[in-house]
């Protein structure tokens, strides 16, 4: 990183004023603060000593990311780039549609199998009135 450019950091600049003399000087403190490039610097371990839970958490969760841009996002990042990608993944959504409807269709199959159970009531509706409309046209 260029000097005062690393987006990874905080610096902190205090005012200090010394009690008897009064002069002033200035303390500068750097702060890690939460990045995306922290990602490519993970926790280092100690020699012999083994990272809590929650580290090993966090550590196996980044890992998972960083499969996932590898595999998937890195290969596809110029369709992702040019929307074709957002366009194919529509697509997917419509293939998933369609499989749901055609479970509700076999559910219907097993509906008219009812009307050859003996303990089957179909609705009843009064004589002489025409059947309900669609409300939806």
């Amino acid at each position: 990183w260029k000097k005062g450019k690393n987006v990874t950091v905080k610096t902190l600049k205090k005012k200090q004023k010394h009690k008897s003399k009064g002069t002033v000087r200035f303390v500068t403190k750097t702060v890690q603060k939460d990045s995306f490039f922290n990602f490519f610097s993970p926790p280092s371990e100690a020699a012999g000593e083994q990272l809590d839970e929650d580290t090993q958490a966090l550590l196996a969760a980044d890992f998972e990311i960083g499969h996932v841009l590898r595999e998937r996002v890195v290969p596809r990042a110029v369709l992702y780039f040019t929307g074709e990608a957002l366009q194919e993944d529509e697509y997917d959504e419509d293939e998933e549609d369609m499989d749901d409807e055609e479970d509700d269709d076999q559910n219907e199959f097993l509906d008219e199998d009812d009307e050859n159970d003996p303990d089957y009531a179909p609705k009843s509706t009064k004589k002489g009135e025409p059947p309900a409309e669609c409300k939806q046209q």
